[in-house]
């Protein structure tokens, strides 16, 4: 099937594209939702194959048990796990992919730049949503502020929800994001006697995209039905999903400088932890993010 899927491919860019950098593209290898944590053999297995079926990779994402938004806690263990993927990746010349790779130290980013000498992705797609919660909460624009409002109402209806579903993963889960949530802010986790006493003291915090159960439940959001918290309204593909996206590509230029300063400082932090940029060059980089007082002006900045 991924033979198939990948001689399609390539039909399609060589029909598109005349020249090789057009026709050329990176395989990626995403084997970080098998069951477990990613052994040596099995990288050393899947590219194995992947090279007989005369599809040579580029990428490999091993499970490393990385969680969003949340730094390994040993160091001294993800370096001995990243090492024997490495050992194997080195040999096939494939650079390791971090699924789930946003939101972790400064340690962890420079330990795996280290061992695997700057030869690395880190998946960032999780980190996004949480930075147009950053920009919008801070935002002085009274319809940025409503969209904030609505979307953080939104997460914490599913986080009460969650807690006193049926079923037990997605109880256990939604408990988890509650408590640390909850434990962070000097509260008291201990709030399941029902969904009210849950809603009371969720709501009793002041509104924040750093509170674990909004980074966790935030990017279903963008396609709810209606903005609606129910199942049934989530992933929604009509017209009113995407009324509800549209809401995003309205915000206003102060929320849209604030959004592409969070996900640009976001990504020269990545950058120097991991050594693919210097510190001089990132450090100076973030000053010119910092001089921009409006949308357009960071707009022109990148087109210069």
């Amino acid at each position: 099937k991924m033979k198939v899927r990948d001689d399609k491919y390539r039909a399609a860019r060589e029909a598109a594209f005349t020249t090789t950098a057009g026709r050329d593209y990176l395989r990626e290898l995403s084997i970080d939702e098998l069951p477990g944590l990613t052994t040596p053999e099995t990288t050393a297995v899947m590219l194995a194959l992947a090279f007989e079926m005369g599809m040579p990779i580029h990428f490999v994402a091993p499970a490393f048990g990385f969680q969003k938004n949340i730094p390994y806690p040993d160091n001294d263990e993800l370096r001995a796990m990243v090492t024997r993927s490495w050992n194997v990746c080195e040999k096939f010349g494939v650079s390791i992919g971090f699924h789930s790779g946003s939101g972790k130290s400064a340690e962890n980013y420079r330990l795996v730049g280290e061992i695997t000498g700057s030869n690395l992705e880190i998946k960032t797609s999780g980190r996004y949503t949480y930075e147009m919660g950053r920009a919008l909460h801070a935002s002085t624009n009274a319809a940025d502020q409503a969209l904030w409002r609505d979307w953080y109402a939104f997460t914490l209806d599913l986080a009460v929800a969650g807690c006193f579903a049926t079923d037990e993963t997605e109880c256990k889960m939604a408990r988890e994001f509650v408590s640390e949530t909850l434990s962070t802010a000097g509260m008291s986790p201990e709030v399941y006697a029902d969904p009210n006493s849950c809603r009371a003291a969720l709501e009793a915090l002041e509104p924040s995209p750093d509170h674990v159960f909004w980074f966790e439940y935030n990017f279903l959001y963008v396609l709810a039905a209606n903005g609606r918290a129910e199942k049934s309204a989530l992933g929604d593909h009509s017209p009113a999903g995407y009324r509800q996206r549209a809401r995003f590509y309205s915000i206003s230029d102060e929320g849209r400088l604030r959004f592409a300063q969070n996900v640009a400082k976001y990504v020269l932090f990545l950058a120097e932890t991991t050594g693919l940029a210097t510190t001089d060059r990132c450090q100076t980089a973030i000053a010119e993010l910092e001089a921009y007082q409006n949308f357009a002006d960071f707009h022109s900045g990148i087109a210069d």
